[in-house]
């Protein structure tokens, strides 16, 4: 099927006989291909309209009408451009004290103390202290706080997750002096709360997540492509959710005949990735990343091009995993990249109940805690994508290979 532009779609009625008023014009336009079957029904009125309205096709194409509860409730703020130094100073020395909030009441945190409290007969201690730099020979950091900077090595027990840190990022140290070094005995991160309620919603909500389609790839699927189309559009969910989390095509047509393959009376939100142009399709258009509420339940999407670095880091994580080590962290992109903005769209202040991102091409699943893990295939290798009933937690599976 050829995309048709609004006056395209205006003149393919007006053949008929009939004008459209603008919501049932919205409605064609991003739902193409449901315009021929409109027009079959429509001639077999007794006595056909001058104009359609969208009740009429709502009517006509018993279409339910939408009943959906979402909420965003984290966006991505204004970007402020390149960081002067006063600005890069307070925007770290914001994230810095939001991360102490979420580890300053550890139990497992002996003797909190800053670092210019620490003296010749300090033995003990803990800090609460942000990643300067890292020396991999020695295995050391030089950590610093509001007060100053201290150089820790690693015990040979906690040396292991020596491997797992990043620049930036906030953590708690169980440290102790031994011959005038300071060595870190106990590792802590933010991480999110053992115990938490699992959030459900009362009713079936079914939420479908897919992304990287690639369709102007040389690689992509199409058949299995197909099987997809196949498959949504037999869909018969009361309230489904689809939500397309980036790298659909470089082409704008491309993007806009997915969006009218999609079954209407789904609730669409579109997340645009690295490859996309800039485009307000769908019921709900989102920048990289965003947290939504649907009814009680938290979803962070990312189509996650910011992942990138830490794939480089932790090359031996699988993608479920790097999410992962972010979500203990609480800061899904802590090496700072001399970006600022007036809120840090990064940071997890809200523990998210469903933690997705697209960009990995891999698809993985699991559960941390009461959060949902998952990262989907694509269309230009494995095309495996996950489908979530709120209501349940259940994970759903679907391979159009």
């Amino acid at each position: 099927m050829v995309f048709m532009e609004k006056p395209e779609v205006i003149r393919k009625f007006l053949e008929k006989g009939c004008q459209l008023d603008s919501e049932s014009l919205n409605f064609f336009y991003q739902s193409q291909g449901k315009i021929n079957h409109f027009l079959t029904k429509i001639e077999k009125l007794a006595e056909k309209p001058t104009t359609v309205t969208f009740d009429l096709v709502k009517k006509l194409l018993e279409i339910k009408e939408k009943e959906y509860d979402v909420e965003v409730i984290k966006k991505v703020s204004n970007w402020k451009g390149v960081a002067a130094v006063g600005d890069l100073i307070d925007f770290l020395l914001r994230r810095y004290e939001s991360m102490k909030r979420f580890l300053v009441n550890r139990l497992d945190l002996i003797n909190p103390i800053s670092i210019n409290k620490i003296t010749q007969k300090t033995r003990k201690f803990s800090l609460i202290a942000m990643v300067k730099e890292k020396n991999e020979d020695e295995k050391s950091l030089i950590v610093e706080d509001t007060t100053g900077e201290l150089t820790v090595f690693f015990d040979e027990k906690v040396k292991d997750s020596y491997d797992d840190l990043v620049l930036d990022e906030v953590l708690g140290l169980v440290c102790e002096k031994e011959n005038g070094t300071v060595k870190v005995k106990d590792l802590l991160f933010p991480d999110i709360p053992l115990k938490r309620e699992i959030n459900k919603t009362k009713e079936d909500v079914f939420c479908l997540f897919v992304s990287d389609l690639h369709m102007d790839s040389d690689d992509f699927l199409r058949d299995s492509y197909e099987k997809f189309l196949s498959w949504v559009k037999k869909t018969d969910y009361e309230k489904f959710y689809i939500f397309v989390l980036g790298d659909v095509s470089k082409e704008e047509e491309d993007i806009k005949n997915f969006f009218g393959s999609l079954p209407d009376n789904s609730f669409k939100i579109f997340l645009k990735g690295a490859v996309d142009p800039d485009i307000q399709i769908g019921d709900l258009t989102l920048r990289d990343p965003s947290m939504l509420k649907i009814e009680n339940v938290i979803c962070l999407v990312c189509h996650g091009d910011f992942f990138h670095p830490y794939q480089t880091i932790w090359k031996n994580k699988t993608a479920e995993n790097i999410l992962l080590n972010l979500l203990k962290k609480r800061h899904i992109n802590p090496v700072f990249s001399n970006r600022i903005y007036e809120k840090d769209p990064f940071l997890l202040d809200l523990v998210p109940d469903i933690f997705v991102s697209g960009f990995f091409h891999y698809p993985s699943a699991m559960n941390y805690k009461g959060t949902t893990i998952i990262t989907t295939g694509s269309f230009v290798s494995e095309p495996i994508f996950w489908l979530i009933n709120l209501r349940t937690r259940e994970i759903i599976k679907l391979n159009f290979t």
